[in-house]
This record gives structure tokens, sequence and C-alpha cells, in this order.
């Protein structure tokens, strides 16, 4: 696990000041390879987890020559990709699986890449014909930006900060980039808060040659499953796909842990660790759970259970009010807005458990992967409701579901019964964005002055989603948008600020497609989750298996009414918010509403602190 950055046309100078602006991602040792010839040049900051020698350090450079390449990530199944090669007559000079992944690309290029099991971001610049490829995993997991310079050149770089480093570059706001941070709480790929620098998109490659840039899709993820199979069958198939996972993601030359909320995702993770650990002879998992003084979001008790059925080494981690204090450091980290609160845990915990291991196992996917959002339910229900419900009613239904409350100390059934009410007679599409924006059309129109309607960029990708059944569809929809753009995003770049790597069983793609080949009966047979339920069962007491989950959040409304009340004070003011091209009427109505306690809108405001740390952090 590593950091990465490179440039067609890029002096040492250049290329020191990227690297070390991610030096946080590699801190076991850095290195910089440049042709003189072409200018072009790559980056790399280690964090060594396999081959702790010297023989994975990079940039790595092919026996002839010709190729180079600066990889960032994990190929799980490295091993079994090195005996085929070895058995065609190739010979290998480390153990390192970057060795593996040049010699593979040496041999088939991007055809290669349907063979990689892991997770991923890499360059590879090609001296004979003077191209340079760069390739991102399949779910996103790794991240790479990239931008073109002014001389038809092109950078690229593990993190946006990095990137900024180089010159030439448009660091200009995307207006379109604000308008869908607003609606996501983080900025979609390929948009970067830059107009200048773009995401590679998860499952994508890019090339650049002699000036000119082409992109292709290599993998994307297909829930269009039509395969009834009941509920046994499926967790028998699943079930050694996920311990493969598991066995697969513990390989390492240091040892590796799991984060534990004790929740059903997590502590399957957590058990499947612990059998693995048993049948090796090895050393009982670390598992790590961070704990809350609020009643409502604390799981220790539930994540204490687990470590005792499973026999780990746990240990609990407190939560405080204080970890806000990292707002502006976050934003410099993404090196754009992003307003998932979650992040500042998952860097408190990343920093405790950094003390005891540099790898740790999480549950992230368990949600897309096997159904278990309460908005799957609802999507299913919306198509009975506008059956069964006259469209006067639904209509009456609607207006009057503006009037339940929604306070922050309400209940989770209340919200979804008037977010389920206001949108349920809308088209699929539209109603699943709108449960999954944060601003709506309506709001983002008023904040940003706009005369036209904003675009949904959640709908527009559901809109291109497989349309046999509403559960394809949303789960298709999330595993493109939500768990990279969200999940995903704020587990690397929280973890990687303390050189934590995360691994993330559920997201084997051999696992998604085989469960994204089964019908949306099977995956929805018995409610949220009925696969991972069924193998579950197999693993852990039925009280574990189900107990309501209450999901890895901070108390946000009730921070920022108490300990964070003087930053909403302090920031959010007419100057700061015009200066950000904010309409202030909007948001002192947002405030106000905000502050009478009728609506939670805890995370719109905290969406608008992130925007105002971000505007400080480019402020020349």
């Amino acid at each position: 696990m590593c950091g990465i950055a490179g440039s067609t046309h890029a002096d040492e100078s250049v290329l020191a000041e990227m690297v070390a602006r991610i030096r946080h991602r590699g801190p076991d040792g850095d290195g910089i390879w440049r042709d003189e010839a072409s200018g072009v040049g790559l980056a790399h900051a280690r964090l060594a987890i396999l081959d702790l020698s010297h023989g994975g350090d990079q940039p790595m450079a092919s026996p002839c020559g010709r190729w180079v390449i600066a990889f960032n990530g994990e190929i799980y199944n490295f091993g079994e990709l090195k005996a085929e090669l070895e058995a065609e007559g190739e010979t290998f000079r480390s153990t390192s699986d970057t060795e593996v992944l040049l010699r593979l690309l040496m041999c088939g290029g991007k055809a290669a890449l349907p063979r990689l099991v892991g997770m991923f971001a890499f360059a590879l610049w090609d001296r004979e014909q003077q191209s340079l490829l760069l390739v991102r995993d399949r779910l996103g997991v790794k991240p790479l930006v990239w931008s073109r310079l002014p001389d038809g050149g092109l950078a690229f770089a593990s993190e946006i900060h990095a990137l900024r480093a180089h010159p030439g570059l448009d660091l200009g706001m995307d207006r379109e980039a604000l308008s869908q941070f607003l609606a996501c709480l983080y900025v979609p790929a390929p948009r970067t808060m830059h107009a200048g620098i773009a995401k590679l998109r998860p499952g994508h490659w890019l090339e650049w040659r002699a000036g000119a840039v082409s992109e292709g899709c290599w993998w994307k993820p297909a829930y269009t499953g039509a395969r009834g199979l009941s509920v046994d069958e499926a967790a028998e198939e699943v079930m050694p796909l996920l311990m493969s996972a598991v066995r697969l993601r513990m390989i390492a030359d240091v040892e590796v842990g799991c984060f534990l909320s004790g929740g059903i995702d997590s502590s399957v993770i957590a058990a499947l660790m612990a059998q693995a650990a048993r049948e090796q002879g090895a050393r009982p998992p670390r598992t790590f759970t961070m704990t809350f003084d609020e009643a409502a979001y604390d799981e220790r008790d539930a994540a204490a259970a687990v470590s005792r059925h499973v026999g780990s080494v746990h240990a609990e981690l407190p939560a405080r009010p204080e970890v806000a204090g990292f707002l502006d450091d976050m934003v410099r980290l993404f090196g754009e807005p992003f307003g998932n609160p979650t992040a500042l845990l998952v860097h408190d915990l990343s920093t405790k458990a950094r003390n005891h291991l540099k790898v740790a196992l999480v549950g992230d996917g368990g949600d897309e992967v096997f159904a278990g959002y309460p908005r799957y339910h609802g999507g299913l229900l919306a198509g009975r409701y506008r059956a069964m419900v006259p469209g006067p009613l639904r209509k009456l239904a609607a207006i009057a579901a503006t009037l339940i409350p929604e306070s922050s100390s309400g209940r989770h059934s209340l919200r979804r019964a008037r977010e389920f009410l206001t949108s349920a007679s809308l088209p699929d599409g539209q109603m699943y964005a709108a449960w999954v924006e944060y601003f709506s059309p309506a709001e983002r129109k008023a904040l940003l002055g706009l005369t036209d309607e904003p675009s949904r960029p959640i709908a527009e990708l559901y809109a291109q989603a497989p349309s046999q059944s509403p559960l394809d569809a949303m789960q298709q929809t999330d595993l493109q948008s939500f768990l990279p753009g969200n999940l995903l995003s704020y587990g690397d770049a929280m973890s990687m600020a303390v050189a934590l790597e995360l691994r993330h069983p559920f997201l084997d793609h051999r696992l998604i497609e085989t469960v994204g080949r089964m019908a949306p009966a099977t995956r929805f047979a018995q409610g949220k989750k009925t696969i991972l339920k069924a193998v579950a069962r197999r693993l852990l007491p039925a009280g574990i298996v189900e107990r309501p989950k209450l999901g890895f959040n901070p108390p946000m409304g009730v921070w920022l009414r108490n300990d964070l009340k003087a930053l909403v004070d302090e920031r959010l003011t007419r100057g700061r918010m015009q200066a950000l091209g904010l309409e202030w009427t909007a948001v002192e109505a947002l405030l106000a509403e905000h502050r009478r306690g009728r609506r939670d809108l805890s995370l719109p405001v905290w969406a608008l602190l992130v925007l105002d740390a971000y505007a400080s952090s480019v402020r020349p």
C-alpha cells in the first residue's frame, strides 16, 4: 500500500514535491524515476506490507528497461499468478506483488487486467511505445486523479493535494462539481472540485500517447441476476467465496487486524478471520471498536460479545467531539470538500489502531453487495404503493408527510416514512436520488442562485442501470456511486493519512459477480441481507445476527448543537458563505431551521462547514 505520482513532463524537484505530499501514505521509503530523453517521471511512497526488504521498492523497471511501473495497492492472487508466469518461463528477482503485476502487464497489457484480484491504482510507462497507462481497480478502493497539462502532457497522483504541486494545472472551482457535492456530500467521479483535475473512474483505464488521451472501462458491476436459488443454496455458494476473500486479505508480512462494530458485516469478517487463524495455528486477530458516550450510537456491548465468541484480542477506543477539530486537516487530505463526518471517526480509529498494526480488514461493501440498506426495501415497496394507492391520495399523503417531525433526536422510522411518502410517486431514478441526496434540487437552486434545474448525478446513473428489477438498479447504482465516492473514499483517505491499510473482503469481484447473478427474489427473500444472514448463522449466535443495525456514524446533531455550536457561529457567516458563491438568504434559512431542531439538518450544516474549510485551504 502506497502513494504514487508522476507526469509526462516534470523536473525532479516537482516529482519530489508531489511524493512529499503523499509520504503519509508510504513512510517506509520513496523513490523517483525519470527518463531524461522523454521527460516522463514516476514517483512512489511505500508502505511495506509484503517483501519488507527492498525487493518491492518502486518505481520498478522491467529487466529490459522498456517498462516502468508505479503501483499502489495489493494483488491478492499474486502467488497464483506468479506460479502461472513461472510455468511460462518467467523468472523473478523479488517476492513482491509489484514485480508479478509488472511481468503480467509486459506479457498481456490491458488484456491481463481481468486476471487481477485486488485493490490497486497504477501507472505503467512504455518507453518503446511512448505511452503512459493509468488503471484503477474494479470498485475504486484505491484513488487516482489526473490532469491535462498546457503542453498536452498528463500528470497524475494518488491524491489531489499531491497533484496540485504540479505547475500549470487549472485549479479553478468547477461550479457543477460544487452542485454535485451539495447533492451527494462528495464530488462524484469523474469530477473533482478543481476544473482541471479529474478522477479516474473505478474499473477504468486511461492511456496517454503523443498528447492524445483515450479511456475505457474494463469492469463494472452487473446486478442482472435471474438464478432463483433458495436461501440455503445461495449461502452455500457464498460461504467459500467469502472465506477465500478473507484468507487472501490476511496475506501479509505484518500483523493484520479487524475493525469490529458489532454489526453483521464486520462480525462475519472477524469470525472468518478467527477461524482462519485457528486453522493456520496463528495468533487470534486483534479487533478494534469505537465507543460513544451517546447510547444511541454506541455498539461496544455487541462488539464485545462478538469478540468473546470468536476469541479475538479486543480493544475499545472512545470517540469524542474533539475529533471535529480535525476538520481542516481532513479537507486538506481529501483535496476537495467531503461531507460525511464518519471520515473523522475513521481517522481517529485508524490513528489509534495504527499503534498496533499496519493492516485492518473492514466490512465495507456488505450493504451494497447483499442489499442491506432500508432504502432497498422502500424501492421495492414503491411499485406496490403506486399500484394500490390512487394518485390523488398519494399527493395528499406527500403533503401530509412534510408535517412529520424529523429532529436529530427523533426516530429513524419517522424520517424514513417522510422520505418515502414525499418521493414514492416520482419516477424510480428521481425517487432513489431523493432518498440519497442531502440538498434537494430546489435547495441547491436557491443556494447557488441557479436559473436552470441542477443536475441529478444519482438519477442519471440509476437510468443507466439494468431495469429488470428496482433492486438490480439500486444495488448497481450504489456500487458505482455511494460505495466508491463515499465509503471507500473516506476509508482510503483517512486510514492512509496514518499509513494504515484497509482491506475489504466483501469487495472481492468474484463474490460480487456471484451474488449479482442471483435473482432479486433470492437476494431479498427474507428482507435485508438475506444471504449474508444465512452465512452469519453458521458463524455467530442468533442474537448477534438479528440485532438491529446502528451504523458507524458520529452523533453530529448532538455535537453541532453543543460542543461544535461555536464553530457553526464562527464560520457560517454571511461574508464567508458569499465568498463561496452561496446565496446568504438560503443559508440563513437553513441555519434557522437547524436551530429550531424540527428537522435533522446536521449533515447539510456540516457540509457548509466543510465547504468553508475547503475555501480556506485553497485561498492564496
